[in-house]
């Protein structure tokens, strides 16, 4: 009984202390945004008589509403972190009672999320039309204006996948749909940004791209550190044992530095959008509250390492612990207010001066027309997709050390797949951040050029390279209790998931069927009318060409392979099946996706119809090549097949005598015996 009194009595001072820092966060992180609010200029203040004026309790509720919501949001991304990745891990993928207990913690803190973003649209609204809180609050103008508005829309959405996860993750007990809310949370903390002001200067790619990696990384770093703060305070339920803690917080430095170099590059990124020159982080009061915010990062870097290198190691003994829950306390506290006065930086005017471009085209495209098309400016420009740039350069980073392991460990890594992921990534790079594709933007026949090589000849050479296999050999398996990086690929690998999307008739649909419903509806002016559209239609591409590359003649294991004849049949159906959708293009009377193309049209595109029948003609000619490879990929592979049968077999009949053939001419014999009996007359006595 005693010892039931003293663990609620620990328990609830635990409590008294976890809610003491949590507010404390949240009054700090206010009170930056107040700060950053007054001193960059976005603070409210009264409209000049005679205009619309939504009030001073929407001019200060919606930015203590933004400050609210992202930390709600950041808190239910902690627990759902520290659920799916950094507690101890049940058998069988399922999480322990640590991590059903963290569950249950993101169910309300996803509900308070949910309630806190639906009142920001509101107070969003309010502040757009200029009108009182309550009359936002109408139905007339919510139901007519809430859905119209890309700020709003935004919010609705956050609020609609926040209640998603708080009801979803009350019946969840898995690893892999905890990591699946985790994902769907911090894309949800991403929607505002693609609303934001930052994305209609003139760096639209790069201000929209570091707007949302930025608020990625912030609430993946400030979430998991109060779930991991949480956990240090309460030792039970998966944290008793003296290593648990360390174990967390080491997994989660990892976490963290990712997140501080994104933050960092990211930060950098955003200001060069919003400043004219470096100067003005001093001169201006926009780039003052930028530089104070720097100023916190660089401290959370320095408190950074000095836990990772001075107290990790020692995280088993309670006095070590306690400091090492302290100073998190204090890094906790920096970063709510560097969240603060990023709230603050979004709220307000900026420096730069967005310049007009001349023709609305261009102001869809945020850049001038380029010039008419050369080879050398088609092969040879250059036009910065941040995300595609960066993923790729990583992708061949992690490859790299991949290999290095292999050979430092001894093992064969063969030199042509590293040859074939760094040539793969190379035309990935070159299809999204080269010429091609600043030109594939305003004429069809160039886009032609971009998708075909996106979709078919860059897949095909990424999945020669075998990236899952190098990093089911690379990686070792995790011993602390916790699913590591090779038991994610392992799942993931034999997951639902990887049946369906490896599926021949799933990848048949994505890949060559999706092609009629982009180009052939106005899907293509949707997607192209956003950068994360964009994004999303550049993704499509590359991920389904993956697919099929990976089914067809792909090095990595897969579900349910395919035989080789299906193999064949399935490229015989693609190959039609492109063709057709050619000759449709090539033949048609009117020109390809003008809701887009009509609008951003170079005066050099003279003749839309012909420049849409060179898209149909590149659609055909370019899939020559990967195809014919492809086919000669699986022959080949196929004839491999069929001589390590024959020497299996040979190997076999060396060892047994060749004991099935034996077997298998008495076989004959019995037979022959048996007709030779039916064939004699029968004896008559």
């Amino acid at each position: 009984m005693s010892t039931s009194t003293a663990a609620t009595h620990r328990h609830s001072t635990v409590g008294a202390r976890f809610t003491l820092l949590a507010v404390t966060a949240a009054v700090i992180a206010l009170l930056a945004a107040a700060f950053g609010l007054v001193v960059a200029g976005g603070a409210y203040e009264p409209a000049v008589p005679g205009l619309p004026d939504p009030g001073p309790v929407v001019g200060w509720g919606l930015p203590a509403l933004r400050v609210l919501t992202d930390l709600a949001g950041a808190l239910t991304a902690g627990w759902l972190l520290a659920a799916a990745f950094l507690n101890p891990h049940g058998s069988d993928g399922v999480v322990s009672p640590a991590g059903r207990a963290d569950l249950i913690r993101a169910v309300a803190t996803a509900a308070v999320w949910a309630l806190l973003a639906l009142a920001q649209m509101f107070f969003q609204l309010a502040e757009i039309l200029g009108v009182p809180i309550m009359r936002a609050l109408s139905p007339e103008v919510a139901a007519t204006y809430a859905w119209e508005i890309p700020n709003t829309r935004a919010l609705a959405v956050m609020a609609l996948i926040a209640a998603i996860i708080s009801v979803g993750a009350l019946f969840t007990s898995s690893l892999a749909v905890s990591a699946l809310w985790l994902v769907l949370g911090v894309g949800a903390m991403s929607l505002p940004a693609l609303a934001g002001h930052g994305s209609g200067l003139g760096d639209h790619a790069l201000a929209t791209s570091a707007g949302i990696v930025h608020a990625i990384a912030a609430t993946v770093w400030i979430g998991g550190l109060i779930a991991l703060a949480y956990h240090g305070l309460r030792r039970d339920r998966g944290y008793d044992r003296p290593g648990d803690l360390a174990t967390a917080a080491k997994r989660f430095g990892v976490t963290a530095l990712i997140a501080v170099i994104l933050l960092a590059a990211t930060g950098a990124a955003n200001a060069y959008t919003r400043l004219d020159t470096p100067d003005q982080l001093l001169t201006t009061d926009y780039g003052i509250v930028i530089s104070a915010k720097i100023a916190v990062l660089l401290i959370l870097v320095i408190i950074a390492t000095v836990i990772r290198r001075r107290l990790l190691p020692h995280l088993t003994t309670d006095p070590r612990r306690w400091t090492f829950l302290k100073i998190l306390a204090v890094e906790i506290i920096l970063i709510a207010s560097a969240f603060g006065m990023g709230v603050a930086l979004a709220l307000s005017p900026y420096p730069r001066i967005e310049s007009l471009l001349p023709t609305y085209g261009e102001s869809l495209l945020g850049y001038p027309y380029p010039p008419p098309p050369e080879m050398a400016l088609v092969i040879g420009g250059f036009l910065l997709e941040p995300v595609f740039l960066i993923g790729s350069l990583t992708a061949a980073g992690l490859y790299i050390a991949g290999v290095i392991t292999m050979r430092r460990r001894g093992d064969h890594w063969p030199w042509l797949r590293l040859f074939w992921w760094l040539a793969g990534l190379g035309v990935l790079i070159w299809t999204t951040n080269a010429g091609i594709a600043l030109y594939a933007q305003v004429s069809v026949g160039l886009h032609m050029v971009q998708h075909m090589t996106m979709a078919m000849l860059a897949p095909m050479l990424l999945v020669l390279g075998a990236p899952f296999t190098l990093a089911l050999r690379a990686l070792k398996p995790s011993t602390t209790g916790r699913w590591g990086a090779r038991e994610w690929i392992v799942w993931g690998l034999h997951s639902p998931v990887a049946k369906i999307v490896t599926n021949p008739f799933f990848v048949f649909i994505v890949f060559s069927l999706s092609m009629f419903a982009l180009y052939f509806t106005p899907l293509m002016a949707w997607l192209m009318g956003s950068h994360i559209g964009h994004l999303a239609m550049l993704f499509h591409f590359i991920a389904s060409g993956y697919l099929f590359a990976w089914i067809v003649m792909g090095i990595d294991p897969v579900p349910k392979p395919l035989p080789y004849w299906a193999k064949f049949g399935l490229i015989l159906l693609m190959v039609g099946v492109h063709a057709f959708f050619a000759v449709i293009v090539m033949m048609g009377t009117t020109p390809l996706a003008q809701e887009w193309y009509g609008v951003v049209r170079p005066d050099w595109v003279t003749d839309p119809l012909r420049d849409t029948q060179n898209g149909g003609q590149i659609a055909w000619g370019i899939s020559e090549i990967p195809i014919l490879f492809m086919v000669l990929a699986v022959a080949l592979e196929w004839s491999r097949s069929e001589d390590r049968a024959a020497r299996r077999h040979d190997r076999q009949a060396e060892r047994d005598g060749d004991a099935e053939l034996t077997a298998y001419n008495d076989y004959l014999e019995r037979l022959q015996a048996r007709a030779k009996a039916d064939e004699q007359p029968p004896r008559v006595d």
